[in-house]
C-alpha cells in the first residue's frame, strides 16, 4: 500500500499534458498485477508493476544500444548498390598524377583490380590497332594489325602467353628507354614513361607510336599495375590498358 501512495503522490506532480501518459501507466500497472496474481504472487506483482511505473514517469528512457564494432558498412554511391568489405574505392585523380586518360573511370566499387574501367585509354588502345591493319591473303580476317608486331620481340613465351612475357620486357625498361619493332607496314614503338601508382597500387606508364616511313599514323598510352591475380599466388604485371 505504502507503494501505491507513493504513485498517487507522483501522479500529482505530473502536468496535465502527461495524464493521458500516466493513465497509461496505471493501466499497465493494473494489467502486470493481474496476470502475475493468477499465479498466487499477489504482492510481487503490484510491487514490480508499480516500480517499472515508477521508473518510466521519473526516468528518461534508455538511449539505443551502439551497433556493434564492425557491422556498420560504408554508405554506397547512388546505383550502386551495397559496398561489401575490402572494395576497391578509387578517389579523384591528384594533380601529381599525369596522363588523365590513365586515372581509373570513376563509378561504382570494384572487388578485383582487373575491374578498374580506363574507357577513354581503351578506346585510344582500339583505334591505335585498327590503324595499324594490314591487308593479306593467308591470315584470318584478311587483315593483320602491325600493333602486334611487338609480339617478335618476345623470344621465350611460355605456353604462347606472350602479354606476360612482354610485360616483364616493359617494366624493365627505365623511364625513357624504349622498344621498337618492325610490322608488314608500319614501325611500332613503345617508351617507358615512368612509375606512377594508382593509391597504393604500383603502376608504370607507357606510350606507343604508330608510324609509317617516319609519319605517325596513330599513338596511345599504356598502363601496366602490379597485383595478385586470382588464378596467381604471388603480384605479377598486367596490362590494364
Amino acid at each position: 500500500m505504502k507503494r501505491f501512495a507513493l504513485l498517487l503522490v507522483l501522479s500529482a506532480g505530473v502536468s496535465l499534458d502527461s495524464h493521458a501518459q500516466f493513465g497509461d501507466f496505471l493501466k499497465s500497472v493494473a494489467s502486470d498485477a493481474a496476470r502475475q496474481v493468477v499465479s498466487g504472487q499477489v504482492t510481487k506483482a503490484v510491487n514490480g508493476a508499480v516500480d517499472s511505473a515508477v521508473k518510466g514517469v521519473t526516468q528518461p528512457a534508455a538511449a539505443a544500444a551502439p551497433a556493434a564494432e564492425g557491422t556498420t558498412q560504408a554508405a554506397a554511391a547512388p546505383g550502386c548498390g551495397r559496398v561489401r568489405k575490402n572494395a576497391i574505392v578509387v578517389g579523384e585523380r591528384p594533380e601529381s598524377y599525369p596522363l588523365a586518360s590513365l586515372w581509373p573511370d570513376a563509378g561504382c566499387p570494384v572487388y578485383s583490380y582487373s575491374d578498374l574501367k580506363f574507357d577513354k585509354a581503351s578506346a585510344a588502345k582500339t583505334a591505335f590497332r585498327e590503324a595499324s591493319k594490314v591487308r593479306c591473303n593467308d591470315c584470318e580476317g584478311g587483315s593483320w594489325p602491325d600493333a602486334w608486331g611487338w609480339r617478335s620481340l618476345v623470344k621465350d613465351s611460355r605456353g604462347g602467353n606472350y602479354t606476360d612475357e612482354f610485360a616483364k620486357m616493359l617494366v624493365a625498361l627505365k623511364e625513357g628507354e624504349s622498344l621498337t619493332w618492325k610490322g608488314n607496314k608500319y614501325e611500332g614503338k613503345v617508351v617507358a614513361v615512368g612509375a606512377h601508382p594508382i593509391g597504393d597500387l604500383p603502376c608504370r606508364q607507357f606510350h606507343y607510336v604508330l608510324t609509317d616511313k617516319g609519319k605517325q599514323v596513330a599513338e596511345y598510352d599504356s598502363l601496366l599495375c602490379e597485383y595478385t591475380g586470382a588464378y596467381s599466388s604471388k603480384a605479377t604485371w598486367h596490362e590494364m590498358v
